[in-house]
């Protein structure tokens, strides 16, 4: 199955003036957690609740602020044409729950687990790759990191 068979084709955007309570009450009304940041038909980077919460209101800030400095600008893109499995994959390596879907370099829908576990929801390998997306990404402990250093400066040569 292709990500363009079950992939959210309308979605429910914001743009990056808009404030954080435009945001939350969005999300709020539509039951979402997730919005992509468009400014002249371009998706410049998305938001989600988390980025609200973590980003914003914790560290005390304006819900009358723009959703511009607290969204996420790294987007992480399937093509329409990508598997379901290869799509999996792609959220277990980014540890997301939902993944930006682009058709010639442009975004014309959104994939999330939700979509997928509708669909999949008594395949084991979709299962075993939705709790690889929910594990923890492994922490370096500073032994690691000075060999990693150690190993870094050992290869230096001039």
């Amino acid at each position: 199955m292709k990500v363009k068979e079950i992939m959210t084709k309308d979605m429910i955007i914001i743009s990056p003036q808009d404030t954080l309570e435009d945001a939350s009450s969005i999300m709020r009304n539509y039951d979402i957690g997730f919005l992509p940041v468009v400014e002249e038909d371009d998706v410049v980077g998305v938001i989600t609740d988390r980025d609200i919460v973590i980003r914003a209101i914790a560290l005390g800030k304006n819900s009358k602020d723009s959703v511009e400095p607290y969204m996420t600008t790294y987007l992480i893109c399937v093509d329409k044409e990508t598997t379901l499995e290869d799509a999996l994959e792609r959220m277990a390596e980014e540890k997301v729950k939902r993944l930006l879907v682009e058709e010639k370099e442009k975004i014309i829908g959104l994939l999330s687990l939700s979509d997928i576990l509708e669909k999949r929801k008594d395949d084991t390998y979709t299962l075993e790759m939705i709790e690889k997306i929910f594990q923890p990404v492994e922490e370096i402990s500073m032994t690691d990191e000075i060999a990693i250093k150690e190993a870094e400066v050992d290869e230096f040569e001039l």
